[in-house]
């Protein structure tokens, strides 16, 4: 940047007397309001609105006037702020600054199913939402420092610690008392999935989080349209006090910030906060990037932390080769989510929260550097913030009746500029001194009839070193002895070029125009000094684009490894002269075209010509399926396949819970596998709600749900719902025997139907009568069995013997509902007609067996020996790999019981779609059904069998030549990406190192995995 400085010239006239002070403030004495007068500055009066060369007028600590012309009153107290930018303060709206509290420990030992209850609370330890943290306020102004030192001047606060965690306080950092710092007394309620300190079991797992939420909305609910019920004369029931759900009455109509660690919990929230018509924030995480179409959808505010990662250790190739790529492509790509926010037009706000408070303003700055605008950086930081903060009325802009918070700045605060002070509520905090930036000036002074320019410089790493010169035209004379305290600088300098002998002494004050004072000559004469500060004229600096940032990731669908980059769309097919097992009545049939459009299967036929703009796939010597299906499988899900902490947990459900990113899902693309199952685990007897996927890679997690399918839910039986392997610790809850499994199915299912009868009751009443009786309290785990009762559920129950297999055939007949499907069932060929007599099919392994004592009596045979009596059969996989090899599956029953092998392949085709009922739309090959459909470069059942490629509803979503290309693509990305990597280390740009995130690890899910998601940790034996 040039710079010209324009010598004024100093008119005769000028003396001292002539320059006046600053208007000093005569209101010290008495109690008056105070005026402050901030001139000449430039106002940045919100995002996109700018005054330069303007006044702020503040009167006690509130702005009461913008003045554009400085024409400021005469008895206010005035800053000269030329120079300079006064920003209105920032705000950071989630942290847990000022909270004192922590919740009491407790001596218990888990597993703990009920806590203690006192005053009122709720009965779950999760749930603190009657918590006002504006009662445990206490200012602490070494904390504040944090935000203060980068331009914060407000915060919202709560203590983070639960999952309904109370409703937070919107604080001012000053340093006065909590009753004077409080601006908002009850803003956002806080919500999270983590338990966080609750001793209780319940919940132990993402998904019992998630259905607490929800019968805890329901609950405040009922409870807000009950209360008052309690004393009424013709209602002998009460409703028991419960300040919990009381504070959540009308939380619809009030602010929700909800707290989440990573992108799919994020969407969770989202969804929730949808379903529920709550206004909610959301707290990010820094991959919204990656997922932001599915956010846009929403059109949630976000809080986003600028936690960039860091750089992952690539130097050494034994620890590169376990770095993710998704990790790889997360390290460049964080830079750039404050812009793909922006773009999609969300509102966020920024905050500390996560990070390190020196890592802040560069992480921002970096974030302009990569394509941010500085006006959405600075609505994130002020109008946005004050709004998800509910300060929005007096907080955020420099307008009339705003509170003077205030950033006062030196250039601009998103480039290169620095934060100088900081006004909390009226009152000025000075980060650098404004009488040292005097000292950085260069001035003009007249001694006598001499005129000398004065040039000043203050170290900046020295805070007490300035050196300074006195010079005309080409002469120069050093400063010595240079001291400056309170706007006064002394100094000594050698005049004899000047026309003053010996060593003169100089005592000069600064004011608003410029300096005045006095020299002392070698005889002590005293000699008047007047001065002022020469124009800086500053060429204005050339506004560039900035560039494009070039960046080595992909950026896909998962942001994984094999992810895709575009939508996948639904092709037009023929696919000629292929095997095509239909698995219906038509057989296996030999060189054969098949027609797809629209998702669905067209026409099946021989030497059928190609339609104009199908493509055309010669399959000679290939084989063409239906896509596999499987009953049972526990991939694809976050936080825990279990809710172990309960007996009955029939309100929590794996579709809450779904994770798109599983690579898992790409690998049952690999193995044909089109269609699973999801299933609770084993380890209570009435487990959750199931969900039915499909493998749509690349899709979010609502269009994996294949929700045609009817509903179900897993039952269990034998040694895991009665803690058989799980620990001398786990002996209290019911049932600890298969006769008390048995009784609690029987109680479950009598409670199941009071709860109907109740509610049925409740709907026969007059409205004048419902206004006078207490409703039925909702309850999802009894609304769930009740379904069941009702057959509008399906029941899969993981069973082994057959005692047990008989006992709950005879309890559903006895219930009047039919069970749908056995799992596993490796006894049921000793049971076969019994099951067939019910109606009941099953689905088991093909050779497992003896790897606990309820599978000694399992037999490779089971499969042939079950269909032989009718009961219809599929093979499941319940494991991560075995998925990928259910071909294989099938074809062992061919080898052991000289199964056909069309009766094998139905096995994992059209026979679990009966048991999922999804039989109408999939599982065969059959003219209007969809076009789930699978190429093998030969017969499916052979060992050495490949899938080629796989389409779901005519979409392709693997493709073998494709994957090969993927390969290489990926194994060069990650090439450019650790050149990038290695490269940062050894620049000299200085940043502040990344996060190290620490995110929730996760165990391939299994029936049987026992493990407490909240507290990390494991209490299960292995078997299945």
């Amino acid at each position: 940047m040039k710079r010209r400085i324009k010598t004024i010239t100093i008119l005769a006239t000028l003396v001292l007397g002539h320059i006046q002070p600053v208007h000093a403030n005569d209101q010290l004495t008495d109690n008056s309001a105070k005026i402050t007068a901030l001139t000449h500055a430039r106002l940045m009066i919100e995002p996109g609105k700018v005054l330069d060369d303007a006044t702020l007028l503040i009167k006690n600590n509130k702005i009461i006037e913008v003045i554009k012309n400085n024409n400021v009153p005469s008895h206010a107290y005035v800053i000269d702020l030329k120079g300079y930018t006064v920003y209105p303060g920032f705000i950071d709206p989630f942290t847990d600054y000022g909270i004192e509290f922590e919740y009491p420990s407790t001596e218990l030992t888990p597993p703990v199913y009920e806590i203690k209850r006192i005053g009122g609370k709720a009965k779950n330890g999760a749930i603190h939402s009657e918590k006002e943290w504006f009662n445990y306020v206490s200012p602490n102004i070494e904390q504040a420092s944090r935000w203060i030192n980068n331009g914060f001047t407000s915060v919202q606060s709560s203590h983070q610690d639960g999952i309904f965690r109370g409703q937070g306080v919107t604080l001012s950092l000053a340093d006065k008392t909590a009753n004077e710092i409080i601006y908002r007394s009850n803003s956002a309620h806080f919500l999270a999935f983590d338990k966080g300190s609750s001793p209780q079991d319940y919940p132990t797992s993402l998904m019992g989080s998630i259905a607490l939420i929800r019968q805890t909305l329901a609950d405040a609910t009922w409870y807000k349209e009950n209360k008052r019920k309690s004393f009424s004369k013709t209602d002998n029931n009460i409703v028991e006090f419960n300040n919990a759900l009381d504070k959540l009455a009308n939380i619809e109509n009030e602010q929700v910030i909800f707290d989440t660690d990573n992108l799919n919990d994020q969407l969770r929230a989202a969804q929730i906060s949808s379903n529920h018509e709550l206004k909610t924030t959301l707290l990010g995480n820094g991959k919204e990037y990656a997922r932001i179409d599915e956010l846009h959808s929403f059109s949630y505010g976000l809080i986003l932390p600028l936690n960039f990662p860091a750089a992952p250790k690539v130097g050494d190739d034994d620890i590169e080769r376990e770095v993710s790529l998704a990790k790889m492509r997360h390290w460049e790509r964080a830079p750039t989510n404050l812009l793909a926010v922006e773009r999609a037009g969300l509102p966020f706000a920024l905050t500390q929260h996560g990070i390190k408070s020196e890592a802040f303003w560069p992480r921002l700055k970096q974030a302009i550097e990569y394509g941010l605008s500085e006006e959405a950086a600075l609505a994130a930081l002020t109008t946005e913030a004050a709004e998800i903060a509910g300060i929005a009325d007096f907080s955020g802009r420099l307008k009339p009746g705003y509170m003077a918070d205030l950033v006062i700045t030196k250039g601009n605060i998103f480039t290169d500029g620095t934060i100088h002070s900081i006004w909390l509520q009226g009152a000025e905090q000075q980060l650098i001194s404004r009488d040292s930036q005097r000292l950085n000036l260069s001035y003009q002074i007249r001694i006598g009839d001499l005129t000398l320019d004065l040039i000043l410089d203050k170290s900046k790493t020295d805070a007490d070193k300035i050196t300074g010169t006195l010079s005309s035209g080409e002469q120069e004379i050093a400063l010595s002895n240079i001291s400056y305290h309170d706007q006064r600088l002394n100094f000594t300098a050698e005049m004899s070029d000047a026309g003053y002998e010996g060593i003169n002494r100089f005592t000069l004050w600064f004011d608003s125009q410029g300096l005045r004072g006095r020299m002392l000559d070698k005889h002590n004469t005293q000699i008047p000094i007047a001065g002022i500060r020469t124009e800086q004229v500053i060429d204005e600096p050339v506004v560039k684009e900035k560039p494009e940032v070039s960046l080595v990731s992909r950026l896909t669908k998962p942001n994984v490894a094999y992810g895709v980059e575009e939508t996948i769309e639904s092709e037009k097919l023929h696919i000629s002269n292929a095997t095509i097992w239909t698995s219906d009545k038509q057989g296996i049939l030999e060189n054969s075209d098949l027609l797809i459009s629209r998702g669905k299967i067209e026409r099946l036929g021989k030497n059928i010509s190609t339609p104009k703009g199908y493509r055309f796939i010669d399959a000679s010597g290939k084989h063409l399926t239906a896509g596999i299906i499987d009953e049972h499988s526990h991939i694809a899900i976050n936080g825990g396949t279990n809710e172990g902490s309960d007996a009955i947990t029939s309100e929590v459900r794996i579709g809450d819970i779904l994770n798109p990113d599983d690579i898992s899902i790409y690998r049952a693309l690999a193995g044909g596998v089109t269609t699973a199952q999801l299933l609770h685990g084993s380890a209570n007897p009435i487990g959750g709600q199931a969900q039915v996927i499909q493998m749509r890679w690349g899709e979010s997690a609502r269009e994996l749900k294949y929700n045609r399918a009817p509903a179900s839910i897993k039952f269990a039986l034998g040694e895991n719902v009665k803690q058989s392997n799980w620990g001398d610790k786990f002996t209290r809850r019911f049932p600890q025997s298969r006769m008390g499994v048995k009784s609690l199915f029987s109680d479950a299912f009598n409670e199941a139907r009071a709860y109907q009868q109740e509610l049925k009751a409740y709907k026969r009443l007059r409205s004048s009568e419902k206004r006078h009786q207490i409703a039925p309290k909702p309850n999802y785990r009894l609304a769930a069995i009740a379904e069941v009762l009702d057959q509008q559920r399906d029941v899969h129950i993981h069973s082994y013997v057959q005692s047990e297999i008989l006992m709950f055939l005879r309890l559903a007949e006895a219930y009047d509902f039919k069970v749908k499907t056995f799992t596993h069932v490796l006894e049921g060929y000793k049971v076969a007609e019994e099951l067939a007599g019910h109606g009941a099919s099953a689905s088991t392994f093909s050779d497992w067996w003896a790897y606990k004592f309820e599978v000694y009596d399992a037999i490779p045979q089971n499969t042939c020996l079950m269909q032989n009596k009718g009961v219809l059969t599929s093979i499941n996989s319940d494991d991560y790999e075995m998925q990928r090899r259910l071909n294989q599956e099938a074809a062992k029953s061919m080898m052991y019981c000289n199964m056909s092998a069309e009766d094998a392949w139905k096995m994992v085709t059209i026979n679990p779609a009966i048991q999922l009922g999804v039989e109408s739309d999939l599982g065969s090959i059959t003219k209007g059904k969809q076009a789930d459909i699978v190429l093998w470069d030969q017969n499916p059942l052979s060992v050495y069998a490949k899938v080629e490629s796989t389409w779901i509803q005519g979409k392709p979503y693997f493709d073998r030549k494709q994957d090969k290309l993927a390969q290489k693509a990926i194994a060069a990305e990650r090439a450019e990406l650790i050149q990038k990597i290695l490269a940062s280390k050894e620049s000299e740009k200085s940043l502040p190192p990344g996060e190290i995130v620490e995110e929730i690890k996760e165990p391939e899910w299994h029936c049987d995995t026992q493990f407490d998601f909240w507290n990390q940790s494991s209490h299960a034996g292995s078997s299945l």
